[in-house]
């Protein structure tokens, strides 16, 4: 309401020739005020004139010039403020000089008074580009956090895996060159219930001494607690001594282990099944079972096995700059 009164006050006293401006005629229709508008708009904008202050004064009178000339009651003062303009024109040689001393001083008055509403405007501009930019910068921040929540939820989710994770190395070469998923399942069940088991690429490794290198399997075991994880590194290798390594596939897992045998039994013997925790339910694999909370969602074994298998990896890359890094 307060731009409109004051683009009245502009329509009765300016001096600037609008249709000049936009270079059109008097009787121009809306559209044809519109599209002048647009395409001279174009050359004084702000962003193809930076720090132009005259281009960007002549961009904001463009936008004045077109709101009066699209408004018929502001047009209509304005039309005939111009015509006592152009009056008053033809009159001033006319004038003496006293006479046209005062008419001078009125111009410019009427001249101030349209600067101000440029003032007024650019304030306005200024105001508006502030907030856009501090909800941007509000939008950015929020966006920060929330990977890092997310980030930081995905990490936890790893730690909490890899401490009942398990990484068993053999040859492969004899029986075990055909050992698969089951095989492994049913030699190391017997420590404990069992998540997961993921089979990783096999590998060629150079053994000193030896002429060939010799192919090297590794299978990470995930099971669903860390006493039945425990178990399993401490009595793997002596079970079955055939086996390269059995080992914690985390390094920090090993002393929180160490800890817990100690400190905390199991509520059920090792190797007895659980009925109330599946491997399905803890970790919500298929639709309509629960999941666990803060644990991901799987549509089914192998895509567990694929995630379980990508996270060992992010663990030993973790490792392995760290080590850089330390060096």
């Amino acid at each position: 309401m307060a731009d409109n009164k004051d683009l009245e006050d502009v329509a009765k006293n300016t001096t600037e020739d609008f249709y000049e401006l936009l270079g059109i005629d008097i009787l121009a229709d809306e559209s044809v005020i519109k599209r002048q508008y647009r395409k001279t708009s174009v050359k004084y904008h702000p962003d193809k004139n930076p720090d132009n202050a005259q281009a960007a004064e002549q961009f904001i009178l463009l936008g004045i010039a077109r709101d009066i000339l699209l408004d018929p009651a502001l047009k209509g003062e304005y039309d005939r403020q111009r015509r006592r303009q152009q009056e008053r024109e033809l009159e001033k040689g006319r004038l003496g000089a006293q006479r046209r001393q005062m008419v001078e001083e009125l111009e410019k008055a009427e001249r101030e008074g349209i600067q101000n509403l440029k003032r007024r405007r650019e304030a306005a501009t200024e105001r508006d580009q502030l907030i856009a930019r501090l909800a941007e910068e509000g939008r950015k921040k929020r966006e920060e956090y929330q990977d890092r929540i997310q980030k930081e939820k995905q990490d936890e989710e790893l730690k909490a895996q890899l401490d009942r994770s398990v990484k068993v190395r053999f040859r492969r070469e004899g029986e075990a060159a055909t050992w698969d998923k089951d095989v492994m399942m049913s030699m190391f069940e017997r420590y404990g219930h069992i998540d997961a088991v993921v089979i990783g690429s096999d590998k060629k490794v150079k053994v000193p001494g030896e002429k060939h290198r010799r192919l090297e399997a590794t299978v990470t075991v995930v099971y669903d607690r860390l006493d039945s994880a425990y178990a399993a590194v401490t009595g793997g290798k002596v079970d079955y001594p055939f086996l390269e390594s059995v080992a914690w596939a985390s390094k920090e897992s090993e002393t929180k282990s160490d800890l817990k045998a100690k400190f905390s039994a199991p509520s059920t013997p090792l190797g007895t099944p659980q009925p109330s925790k599946t491997f399905k339910t803890s970790f919500g694999i298929g639709k309509g079972l629960g999941a666990a909370p803060g644990r991901p969602q799987f549509a089914n074994l192998k895509e567990l096995e694929e995630y379980t298998l990508k996270r060992c990896k992010e663990l030993d890359e973790r490792r392995r700059m760290q080590r850089e890094q330390a060096g």
